[in-house]
């Protein structure tokens, strides 16, 4: 299911945040879908939603995929509940991927760079797919070989966490 939340600023991060939560709630109360088996993928600024999920993973959370992902905000920039880098080292043994590219913007990447090393110093697992000729927004920007197999990379190792 794709979410369409309500994120237009930093100020709209609560908002969005509570439309994804409810989002799930609804998605696993649905018939046919196994309530034990949930995947949330981010992408772009919505990797600072990530936070409140890696903070306190629930059961049924089988993984969390960040595309082209923004992991920390601008200092002094919005409170903890959207803080992934802090977060993370409280994931444990969730699987956890990012799919990063190689033309990201610099402020962008070294937030990739410190969730990584957070999760190093916490031992915990990120796994990672590059696009080293990527740009951020690749999947829908770039129409290349690379751009597609990154993609189908992503989702089988998504489709793969939710079968464990």
């Amino acid at each position: 299911m794709t979410v369409d939340h309500r994120l237009h600023s930093d100020n709209h991060f609560p908002v969005a945040a509570d439309d994804v939560a409810c989002a799930v709630a609804h998605v696993r109360a649905l018939a046919g879908v196994d309530p034990d088996r949930v995947a949330l993928w981010f992408f772009s600024a919505g990797g600072l939603l990530t936070a409140g999920w890696l903070s306190k993973p629930p059961p049924w959370l089988r993984c969390i995929a960040a595309t082209y992902p923004i992991l920390a905000p601008p200092p002094g920039h919005l409170d903890a509940r959207f803080r992934p880098v802090d977060a993370v080292r409280a994931a444990g043994e969730l699987p956890i991927l990012v799919t990063r590219v190689g033309r990201e913007r610099a402020e962008v990447a070294a937030t990739v760079e410190a969730f990584r090393a957070e999760a190093e110093l916490h031992r915990v697992r990120v796994e990672v797919i590059d696009v080293p000729e990527g740009q951020h927004g690749f999947d829908m920007l770039d129409h290349t070989q690379s751009s597609r197999a990154a993609v189908s990379q992503a989702m089988t190792w998504v489709v793969t966490a939710l079968r464990r």
